[in-house]
């Protein structure tokens, strides 16, 4: 039995698929297997590329129908008969001491369940050529080996900490991090809601991100807003916090552009037991969700109603969120 279980999920991507491959192929440490999901049954691509490669560690999963980047990614986040598993997406890549660097904080960090690295992040430009644009998923502090980061922090409000891609995954028999059929954009703050914290970060950037110029991430502003306006939500509803505490991530919030404080005003609109969330919002704040809604009332129905046409969303959210806030009590 191998150490680790790489997923490689891809859809579409013959130019990008070799890379990310070659990337798994060059690990110092070379005790995985790898299943290579092809998402699209009529792309000969992937199974070329795994004859070619000639890996007996790598096979190929064939789908015998598209089952999109959700339901695709719900497969790997379970119990595998290895004791780690991990996920590397078609258009990222690691450096060669990615599963190393990870499995030896993992051992360090035995009660830990979710390790994963920093990220340099590369833009793809018209003539398809990749560009490093200096920057890092999370600022790198000289001489820090690991991170350990326990549920509750702002950056959780609406978003997540760790990256699918950039994440080794302790395997228990319990496991299972499924969620429910949202948007691709959210898999990650929807599944973070799951994990046992705290979560470990490596702040060594060991992975690189691709902002690649197509994406199957859906454009749908309404439905991104019912998302943002549940996670917000269900965070604050079991959320301990004093009052003071709450007016900061409001200031926080006005900071950011643009700002983030008509999520605020959203969850409070759509979950009344985050009224107490208005006490906080000026008239600056309401302007910017009233010239939201004169330019996009459909959005505001649309998150009001999520309640009903979300249940699903809504009560996974709600569970495992509540679950995550009674395990920051218990440590």
């Amino acid at each position: 039995m191998a150490t680790v279980r790489i997923f490689l999920p891809t859809y579409r991507r013959p130019r990008l698929l070799p890379r990310a491959v070659a990337s798994l192929r060059a690990q110092t440490f070379t005790d995985w297997v790898c299943e290579l999901h092809n998402d699209d049954p009529a792309d000969p691509v992937p199974a070329q590329l795994v004859a070619q490669c000639a890996d007996a560690r790598i096979t190929l999963v064939r789908h015998a129908r598209n089952l999109g980047g959700t339901a695709t990614f719900n497969q790997f986040f379970r119990a595998t008969p290895e004791p780690f598993y991990s996920m590397l997406e078609d258009d990222n890549w690691w450096e060669p001491a990615f599963l190393q660097t990870l499995l030896d904080a993992a051992r360090v960090h035995p009660a830990v369940t979710v390790f994963w690295a920093n990220m340099r992040i590369w833009e793809e430009l018209p003539d398809a050529t990749w560009r490093d644009t200096g920057r890092l998923v999370w600022p790198a502090t000289p001489g820090e080996a690991v991170r350990l980061m326990p549920w509750g922090q702002p950056a959780q409000i609406c978003g997540a900490l760790h990256s699918h891609g950039a994440a080794l995954f302790r395997s228990r028999p319990w496991d299972n991090f499924a969620t429910p059929a949202v948007p691709i954009a959210v898999t990650e703050p929807f599944r973070e809601r799951c994990l046992p914290h705290p979560l470990a970060l490596v702040p060594q950037p060991l992975a690189n991100f691709s902002l690649t110029r197509e994406t199957a991430r859906s454009r749908d502003a309404a439905e991104w807003a019912e998302t943002q306006a549940m996670l917000a939500a269900t965070f604050f509803k079991a959320c301990p916090w004093p009052r003071e505490k709450i007016a900061a991530i409001w200031d926080e919030a006005r900071a950011q552009t643009p700002p983030a404080t008509t999520n605020l005003i959203l969850a409070a609109l759509a979950d009344p037991d985050c009224r107490r969330l208005l006490r906080h919002a000026r008239w600056r704040d309401w302007w910017v969700v009233l010239r939201g809604f004169i330019r996009r009332p459909d959005l505001y129905f649309r998150v009001r109603a999520s309640r009903q046409t979300r249940a699903d969303w809504w009560q996974f959210l709600a569970e495992h969120t509540a679950g995550r806030w009674q395990e920051t009590t218990r440590s």
